[in-house]
């Protein structure tokens, strides 16, 4: 069997194997499973988004969803947004194989054993993180397709500069950033950590450009985005108690650690030349900083779901340093946390936040709301953008206090409380899955065995 027919074959499994976990429920699962919904059906309906955010994504869902209404065209434009939402989401990371291919097969200057090649592929699409990033993380894992590419680019430029590989890293880039605004902010972080460690002093203003630039392109698709950016130490940094909560997060930082450890006696060992040093150095401060576990939780585990790239890249430069016990260790490693994520996903699939009988029972609402376009739902997290999917109203998050801001701007404002039929996805004490309270004067429009619906009133 050829190379590339088992890298299909890894592929297809991975793409089965992750429609296989979508179509366990008929909703998308996630606490953001109705976001892509909303934003798809938005741009169908109005020709835009219906919040700011990167488009490309969305766009080509639109687009596969008029491609299906073709196809199908006795189904409901609902039901095709869904299931194009999730199709589109089981393809994105099986992509993988056309850069990681490309990285393997055409740029070290060594060749790996075909075991030890075929176990980073199967990482790469079996592991936690993989699975992990479904329909509703989309964004994510088509963005870290194009940084997968974007390393490979990025090796092949520091091996030999190249006026082609550098136009390439940019327009990759760009589309990175039209992808995921995450993936995005890594890459910048990436190439800033490349040019201070090759350029020292001298790299202080290539980065403030590319910083400048990267804002830029953010605060032009999405201002809310741009502005968390800045406000990188009141967002970025906290104590992340919930990490405790999250073994996959544990698990890939037990294995940054360790990738971390062999880079680092990579780096003092003296038979190693000096530019391969430097390639050494870059991924492990990339790698360091990005598991870093002061990071508030939610950064720290998103960044976690995307280490598994630079993790696997940075084996593969270094297997050749590695001593023989090293590599067979990382080899009992990796199959062992593939094994366990295919069993654990198998035993406990991604779950919805809120279950089909609850999501069922939105849609009875309906009747409920007067002039949708001004009316505002206050609710809990997690129903949020299901909220908007079946009613289509604002929402508002259950915290805020309902004052004069909020009733100046609609005509309506209802408290959505949730009985029954959900679940509070978010790890750990202190959930943020809770009801909205509700004023005494408050009048009940709506109940059932999974909601109460309010008239809010002082």
């Amino acid at each position: 069997m050829g190379k590339k027919t088992f890298y299909f074959i890894l592929a297809l499994l991975a793409f089965g194997f992750r429609l296989f976990l979508e179509f366990q429920s008929s909703i998308i699962t996630g606490i953001n499973g109705g976001y892509y919904p909303v934003q798809v059906r938005s741009i169908l309906e109005q020709g835009r988004l219906a919040m700011n955010d990167m488009p490309l994504i969305f766009y080509i869902n639109a687009l596969f969803v008029k491609v299906l209404t073709f196809i199908f065209p006795s189904q409901s434009t609902e039901y095709l947004i869904i299931l194009g939402i999730k199709i589109l989401g089981a393809l994105s990371i099986p992509l993988l194989i056309i850069p990681i291919y490309k990285l393997i097969n055409n740029y070290p200057e060594f060749e790996l054993p075909k075991s030890f090649e075929y176990l980073i592929v199967a990482f790469a699409l079996f592991s936690f993180s993989t699975l992990y990033l479904g329909a509703e993380m989309m964004k994510n894992a088509y963005a870290l397709v194009g940084f997968t590419y974007l390393l490979y680019l990025f090796l092949k430029f520091f091996k030999q500069k190249s006026a082609k590989h550098g136009l390439l890293i940019v327009l990759v880039l760009f589309l990175i950033a039209f992808t995921h605004f995450g993936v995005f902010a890594i890459s910048i972080i990436f190439l800033g950590i490349y040019l201070i460690t090759v350029y020292k002093v001298k790299a202080i203003i290539p980065i403030l450009i590319t910083a400048i630039l990267g804002f830029a392109i953010v605060w032009w698709l999405d201002p809310f985005r741009a502005f968390n950016a800045i406000n990188i130490f009141e967002e970025w940094f906290g104590l992340p108690w919930r990490i405790a909560f999250y073994p996959a997060g544990i698990a890939s930082f037990i294995l940054s650690v360790l990738i971390g450890l062999v880079l680092f006696l990579a780096i003092r060992n003296p038979k190693v030349e000096t530019r391969q040093k430097q390639l050494f150095t870059i991924f492990l401060w990339f790698i360091t900083l990005l598991s870093i576990p002061l990071l508030r939780f939610e950064l720290w585990r998103r960044f976690n779901l995307m280490l598994f790239i630079p993790q696997l890249i940075a084996l593969i430069l270094v297997y050749p340093y590695l001593k023989v016990s090293y590599k067979s260790k990382f080899v009992v490693l990796l199959s062992v946390i593939i094994g366990i994520s295919v069993i654990y996903n198998l035993i406990h699939p991604k779950q919805n936040t809120i279950s089909v009988e609850s999501y069922d029972d939105l849609a009875l609402m309906k009747t409920k709301i007067q002039n949708p376009d001004k009316t505002i739902v206050m609710v809990r997290h997690g129903l949020d953008w299901w909220v908007v999917w079946q009613l289509k109203t604002k929402v508002g998050q259950a915290h805020l206090k309902v004052d004069e801001s909020i009733t100046s701007k609609y005509d309506e404002v209802l408290l959505l409380r949730q009985k029954k039929g959900h679940n509070d996805l978010y790890p750990g004490p202190g959930s943020p899955f809770f009801n909205p309270s509700v004023p005494e004067n408050s009048i009940l429009l709506y109940t059932s065995d999974y909601f109460d619906l309010y008239k809010w009133s002082e």
